[in-house]
C-alpha cells in the first residue's frame, strides 16, 4: 500500500493514527538530532518529524517517498506526522529551477516549458490547471440540463475556406491527397441543424496555423453551440448572456456590469476599434476646444473606477506614455477628482471643458497628452496604449464589461490581393434590404467582447441553397472549388434545412478572464511557444525521407526534387 491517507488531509480529529503517505520532499531540513521534511502530493503538503535514527540514507529534494508514521499534535491547529519508516520509491535529479517559489521562477520561459512535467508540479501552475478542469466541467453540465445534446465532430476534414491558415495531414492511402485540421466545426454543425439535432454543444479542439499572442494558441479548445428554429441575434445573445452571468458567479467573485450592445459600424467611431476595453474609454476632444486660438493636438483616455489609485501606478501610467512617444510630446496632464499631477497645466479653458464634459458620471482619471507638431496615427496610439496599460495592471481586474458587437460587414477587401473576403465566414447570413446582394451588405453577426478581449464570435446561418450560391459567387470561388470543397454541403442545403444559428465561444480565453491571468500559456497543460514550437517535445521536427516518400511527398531541396 502507497498511501491510507493524502497529504494535506490529516487534521486533529487524526491524533495518534498510523498513516501511510507517499509524496515528493518539498523542502528538507536536517538538524543535529532531527529531520524535517515537508512532503507534497496532488493535493496538498504535510509536515514530516523524523529523528536521526530513522533517517538511513541521503534524501533530497523531489525524492519520491513512501513514509510510516503516527499523527501528533504539534500544537493548537497543527498536526505533524512522527516517522519510524522511510523508503525511496523513485530518486530524482537536481531539478534545473526551483519549483518551491509561489510566483513565477527566475528561470526564461524557455526553460520552463522544456520542463514542463516539472513546471506543472507547481502550485501555481496545477491550481490553474485544477481550475481549468472544474470550469469545463460547469460548462459541460450547464448546456445538459439546458437539454442540449453533446456530440464529436471529426479532425480530420477536408480543406476549406474560413479566414485563417489551415494545418494539413498528409494520407497514406491517397497518394497526394491531404486531410486538413479544422479551424472550428461549423460545416458539420450545421450538417447536424440540417439533420434534425435542435441544440447541440461540443467542447471541440480547433487548429488555426497563425502567429501566437498571449491569448491565442494554435490549438485552442472552444465552446461550439448551434441550435435550430432561430433567425434573430437576441435569440443566441440571450442565451449566452445568462450562461456567462452563471459562469462567471461561480467561478469569479467580483460582479459584472450589466451587458452593453453596439453595432459595428458605432463601435468604430465611438472607440477606434471592434474590441473595445470599456474599462479604459478612450475619447478625442479636439472638437471641444474650438474656441481656444492655439490648435493642440489632444488625446484624452478616461478610465474609470479609479477611486483609489495610488501614485505608483500614476507614474506607471507616465512610464508607459513615455516609450511609446519617446518624449517627442509637450506635456502630460493627470488629473482626477481629488488630485492634479503636472498641475502647472495653464490652459484653464481647457481643463474646464474636459472636467464639464467626463466628471459627471465618475470618479475617473483623465490622461491628456498635447503636441504641436508631432503626426500619429491615433488608433495605434489607443490600441498600444490600451493593451500596455492592462498588461501593467493598471486596470482594476475586479469589474468586467462586456459588450456585444453586432451586424459587422458581410464582406472586406483585401488590398494586397484586390479581392474579397469574408468578415467571419461565407455562411453568416447577409442582412438584405431592397432584395439587393452586395459587397456593402452588413451580416447577422455578433462578438462578446469582455474588457478588450474578444470571448465569442457567432453568427445566425444560411439557410437558402440560392443564396448561399450567390454568397461564393461574390467571393468569386472558382466553380471546381465550390464543387470540391462545398458540393456536398450545397445539396445538403435542398433538403428543407431549419432556420439557424450558433456561437463559438473561446474557452481558453474565458479561463484567462476568469482567473484574471494575464498569460494563457499558465492555464494550458502543454502550451506551445510564440514561435509555434513545442520546446519539450521539439516539435516541429524533420521527417525521415523514406517515410515522406511513402506519402508521396516530393522534397525540394537547391532547385532539385527528390522522389
Amino acid at each position: 500500500m502507497y498511501r491510507t491517507h493524502n497529504c494535506g488531509e490529516l487534521n486533529i480529529l487524526d491524533i495518534n493514527k498510523k498513516v501511510i503517505l507517499s509524496g515528493w520532499v518539498h523542502n528538507i531540513r536536517i538538524l543535529k538530532k532531527y529531520i524535517f521534511i515537508d512532503l507534497r502530493d496532488y493535493y496538498g503538503i504535510t509536515k514530516l518529524f523524523i529523528k536521526k535514527k530513522y533517517y538511513l540514507f541521503k534524501i533530497n529534494n523531489e525524492y519520491l517517498i513512501r513514509i510510516k508514521g503516527i499523527v501528533k499534535k504539534k500544537n493548537k491547529n497543527n498536526i505533524e506526522v512522527h516517522v519510524y519508516k522511510i523508503n525511496i520509491i523513485n530518486k530524482s535529479k537536481i531539478l534545473p529551477f526551483n519549483i518551491n517559489s509561489n510566483g513565477i521562477p527566475k528561470v526564461s520561459k524557455k526553460l520552463r516549458l522544456k520542463y514542463r512535467y516539472l513546471d506543472i508540479r507547481r502550485k501555481v501552475i496545477k491550481d490553474n490547471l485544477i481550475k481549468r478542469s472544474n470550469i469545463i466541467n460547469k460548462i459541460r453540465q450547464y448546456f445538459l440540463k439546458k437539454k442540449f445534446i453533446e456530440l464529436e465532430t471529426p479532425l480530420l476534414v477536408n480543406n476549406t475556406i474560413e479566414g485563417a491558415r489551415n494545418f494539413i495531414i498528409p494520407s497514406r492511402n491517397f497518394k497526394g491527397k491531404f486531410y486538413s485540421l479544422p479551424q472550428s466545426p461549423q460545416i458539420f454543425k450545421q450538417l447536424l441543424m440540417i439533420g434534425g439535432i435542435d441544440k447541440y454543444f461540443q467542447i471541440a479542439k480547433c487548429f488555426r496555423d497563425e502567429d501566437l499572442r498571449k491569448d491565442r494558441q494554435t490549438e485552442f479548445l472552444q465552446l461550439d453551440i448551434e441550435i435550430s428554429f432561430i433567425n434573430k441575434i437576441k435569440n443566441i445573445i440571450k442565451l449566452i448572456e445568462k450562461f456567462i452571468k452563471y459562469i462567471f458567479k461561480k467561478f469569479y467573485n467580483q460582479r459584472i456590469i450589466r451587458f452593453k450592445k453596439i453595432k459595428y459600424n458605432k463601435a468604430i467611431k465611438k472607440y477606434n476599434t471592434d474590441k473595445p476595453n470599456l474599462i479604459n474609454k478612450i475619447y478625442n476632444i479636439n472638437i471641444k476646444i474650438k474656441k481656444i486660438k492655439k490648435k493642440y493636438n489632444i488625446l484624452s483616455f478616461i478610465l474609470p473606477n479609479f477611486l483609489n489609485i495610488k501614485n505608483f501606478k500614476i507614474n506607471k501610467i507616465i512610464k508607459i506614455i513615455n516609450i511609446i512617444f519617446k518624449k517627442k510630446y509637450k506635456k502630460i496632464l493627470i488629473i482626477n477628482n481629488k488630485n492634479k499631477y503636472n498641475n502647472n497645466f495653464k490652459k484653464k479653458k481647457i481643463l474646464n471643458i474636459i472636467k464639464k464634459k467626463f466628471f459627471s458620471e465618475y470618479d475617473i482619471l483623465i490622461i491628456i497628452i498635447y503636441n504641436n507638431n508631432l503626426k500619429i496615427n491615433k488608433n495605434k496610439i489607443f490600441d498600444k496604449i490600451n493593451k500596455l496599460l492592462y498588461n501593467e495592471a493598471i486596470y482594476k481586474k475586479n469589474i468586467l464589461i462586456p459588450i456585444w458587437i453586432i451586424n459587422f460587414p458581410l464582406f472586406k477587401y483585401n488590398i494586397k490581393n484586390k479581392k474579397y473576403y469574408s468578415y467571419h465566414h461565407p455562411f453568416t447570413c447577409p442582412i438584405i434590404n431592397n432584395n439587393k446582394l452586395s459587397y456593402k451588405n452588413y451580416s447577422k453577426s455578433y462578438d462578446l467582447v469582455i474588457n478588450g478581449i474578444e470571448i465569442a464570435s457567432g453568427s445566425i446561418r444560411i439557410n437558402n441553397y440560392k443564396l448561399q450560391k450567390k454568397i461564393f459567387n461574390l467571393l468569386k470561388i472558382k466553380k471546381e472549388n465550390i464543387n470540391k470543397n462545398f458540393k456536398f454541403f450545397l445539396n445538403a442545403l435542398k433538403y428543407g434545412v431549419p432556420p439557424h444559428g450558433g456561437i463559438g465561444i473561446g474557452i481558453d480565453r474565458l479561463i484567462l478572464l476568469l482567473l484574471n491571468k494575464k498569460d494563457i500559456k499558465n492555464l494550458i497543460p502543454f502550451p506551445k511557444n510564440y514561435y509555434n514550437k513545442d520546446i519539450m517535445l521539439n516539435s516541429p521536427s524533420k521527417i525521415n525521407n523514406n517515410y515522406l516518400f511513402k506519402l508521396g511527398i516530393k522534397i525540394i531541396k537547391k532547385n532539385k526534387i527528390y522522389k
